[in-house]
C-alpha cells in the first residue's frame, strides 16, 4: 500500500482510516435512519387525517409512500449491521497484526538468545557440577559415618580395651579414606 509520494503506509494507519470511514458512514445512516422514522410518524398522522376526512385517494398515495419509508428505514438498519459487521472484521485484522508484530519480536529474541548461549559449555558446566555434587556426598557421608563410630564408641570405652578392632580410626586413616574419594577417577 502507498500513497501519492510513493511512500508506504504502515496497515496500522490504513485500518484507522478505515474505521473511522465506517463510523463516518454509520453515524450518516443513523441521521437518515432517524429522519425517516420522523417522516413515517408524519406520515400516519397524516394518513389518520386524511382517512378521517373520507379522501382515499391521498391515504393510497401515503400508505405506498410509508410502506417504501417501512422498507428503507429496514434496509438502513441491515446495511448498518453489514456496516458494524466490516468494522468487527477490521478490528479483527487489527488485532492478527499487532499479534504477527509480537510473534515476529519474540522470534528475534529467541534468535538473538540462541546466538548468545553456548548449548555446549552448559552441558559440560552440569556435567562438572553433577560430578563435584556427587563428591561432597560422598564426602559428608564417610564423615558422618565416622562421627558416628567415634560418637557410639564414647559410650562403649569398656569394649574398646578388649577388642582393638573397635578403636576409633585414626586422624591419619580419615585424611587417607578423604584423599581416596577425590582421587577417584573423573567422567567425562
Amino acid at each position: 500500500m502507498g500513497n501519492t509520494w510513493g511512500r508506504k503506509v504502515p496497515l496500522k494507519e490504513v485500518l484507522r482510516k478505515n474505521k473511522r470511514e465506517i463510523n463516518k458512514a454509520v453515524r450518516e445512516l443513523d441521521r437518515e435512519r432517524a429522519n425517516l422514522e420522523k417522516q413515517e410518524l408524519k406520515l400516519v398522522a397524516d394518513i389518520k387525517k386524511y382517512a378521517k376526512d373520507g379522501q382515499m385517494g391521498p391515504v393510497k398515495i401515503m400508505a405506498k409512500d410509508l410502506v417504501r419509508t417501512r422498507t428503507y428505514i429496514t434496509k438502513f438498519i441491515e446495511l448498518r449491521s453489514h456496516l458494524n459487521a466490516v468494522a468487527l472484521k477490521l478490528q479483527t485484522v487489527k488485532s492478527q497484526e499487532a499479534m504477527a508484530r509480537a510473534m515476529k519480536s519474540v522470534t528475534e529474541a529467541m534468535v538473538r538468545m540462541n546466538k548468545t548461549v553456548n548449548i555446549p559449555s552448559i552441558q559440560k558446566i552440569m556435567v562438572n557440577f553433577q560430578v563435584e555434587n556427587e563428591r561432597a556426598e560422598m564426602t559428608q557421608e564417610v564423615m558422618g559415618d565416622m562421627l558416628d563410630d567415634a560418637m557410639a564408641e564414647d559410650g562403649d570405652s569398656d569394649e574398646e580395651e578388649k577388642d582393638p578392632a573397635s578403636k576409633p580410626p585414626s586422624f591419619a586413616h580419615a585424611q587417607r579414606e578423604t584423599r581416596l574419594i577425590f582421587q577417584a577417577p573423573k567422567t567425562k
